[in-house]
């Protein structure tokens, strides 16, 4: 089956979420290169101050996160997606006005809380789509939010290029702000539209048509996501990886780069451009293909990859630089974007093939919490080794633990290694016989 073919399949309210949320990656794109620029040179901030308010941003995520888990299941999605729609859209307010270090930490925090109970999203949409569609929606929506970032980040990154004025980066701001809330309107419009469709009954591991914003039928709790294996299983998979791999993009990697080889921003910009595309192509070609994948297998050859990633960042330090040290590190983003690819298919797809609907706002939450946290530990990690003089040592180690946990995934029981067409059979099974016993 082609990759177009496998799109068409996916229901019209799964192309609208995704088209949606496509308004907010726009607006996030256009200033996520920006803060620290911003804060700094615009608004006379420390180097201290930018970056504590990234720190802050990212501190807000891991509150947020639990917080927007449990308002979707206790008062129902849409009320914990709006919530976090309009936390970040006040914290990018915040920095359009902020004039001060501590107005600047403080609208990071609060963007923070909207970005971190933005996870409560895949919640929504996985009670909105079809069980079945559930991996190549989250594939889909993780290639289209990748490709818009990648262009909002080009066009406000060539705009503020072009410009030292103050108010240019303030209506960027307000831009990201008005993403958010335009966002929240559109699926609020989205949801009325569902609830006025025929009430013939609800897709598969999803809400009914007809309903709107489903109610839990029993009470869920964080004691839930603790009494799963398999889900926590995967939560410390996740955090490794994003300790070692996702969060050393913006840290550790270019950190190596200019410590170990010539490769200067404008490398460093063409290699994050090279990327953002090989994201999006990987995850085309694997539409049809990732429902074959087994978690354990999935996730070992993301693990995998990421190792080959470091390897190859290693490769440019010893090539120093020129074109060829340039290639190399093309290449390695690349061989990154499959890493990326086959999590954004596998991760989200698990953490609610494993949930129901008393917890799914808190399993999406727990998710989405330990991403924060392994964006949060892995910047700390590597600004502490390449400090003291360690940035290709880290390198080395981050490969080797990267390689011997693709070799734990793949041959010890940590995950299923059921496909993921076969889990979310086996779940659907489950769901079925459930009902038939309660009846």
């Amino acid at each position: 089956m082609s990759s177009l073919k496998t799109l068409r399949l996916l229901p019209a309210s799964a192309r609208r979420l995704i088209a949606i949320n496509a308004i907010n990656a726009a607006g996030t794109g256009l200033v996520v290169p920006l803060l620290v620029v911003y804060l700094h040179e615009m608004r006379g901030f420390s180097l201290a101050t930018a970056t504590g308010a990234v720190a802050a941003t990212s501190m807000g995520a891991l509150v947020g996160g639990p917080l927007a888990g449990w308002v979707s299941d206790r008062f129902g999605r849409m009320h914990a997606v709006w919530a976090a729609l309009a936390a970040a859209a006040a914290g990018a307010l915040g920095f359009v006005v902020c004039d001060t270090p501590a107005t600047a930490l403080a609208a990071g925090f609060v963007q923070g809380l909207g970005i971190g109970g933005a996870i409560t999203w895949n919640a929504l949409m996985a009670d909105l789509v079809p069980r079945e569609h559930w991996s190549v929606l989250f594939a889909t929506d993780f290639a289209v939010v990748n490709a818009v970032m990648g262009v909002g980040g080009l066009v406000g990154g060539l705009v503020a290029g072009l410009t030292d004025s103050l108010l240019v980066f303030q209506v960027l701001y307000a831009l990201d702000a008005l993403s958010f809330l335009a966002t929240g309107y559109l699926v609020s419009v989205a949801l009325r539209r569902n609830a006025a469709a025929p009430k013939a009954g609800g897709p598969a591991g999803g809400a009914p048509a007809g309903e709107e914003d489903p109610e839990p039928t029993t009470k869920g709790s964080y004691g839930d996501v603790l009494r799963n294996r398999w889900l926590i299983g995967l939560l410390l998979v996740v955090f490794v990886l994003f300790t070692l791999g996702y969060s050393q993009l913006n840290s550790g990697m270019p950190a190596v780069l200019l410590a170990g080889s010539t490769l200067g921003p404008t490398a460093l910009g063409v290699m994050f451009a090279v990327n953002t595309g090989a994201a999006v192509l990987v995850q085309i070609a694997l539409l049809d293909k990732v429902k074959e994948f087994s978690p354990r297998k999935a996730l070992a050859l993301l693990a995998g990859s990421w190792a080959v990633f470091w390897l190859l960042i290693l490769a440019v330090t010893g090539l120093g630089g020129g074109v060829y040290a340039l290639l190399t590190g093309a290449m390695a983003m690349a061989v990154f974007a499959v890493g990326e690819s086959l999590l954004a298919a596998t991760g989200p797809t698990l953490v609610n093939t494993w949930a129901d609907d008393s917890n799914r706002g808190r399993f999406n939450a727990s998710y989405g919490f330990v991403c924060s946290l392994g964006f949060t530990a892995g910047p700390l990690l590597s600004g502490r080794l390449t400090e003291d003089g360690h940035a290709q040592g880290m390198a080395v180690v981050f490969c080797g633990a990267l390689a011997l946990l693709a070799l734990v995934l793949y041959r010890a029981r940590l995950l299923p290694s059921t496909p993921l067409a076969g889990l979310e059979a086996e779940t659907d099974s489950a769901s079925a016989a459930a009902e038939t016993a309660e009846s």
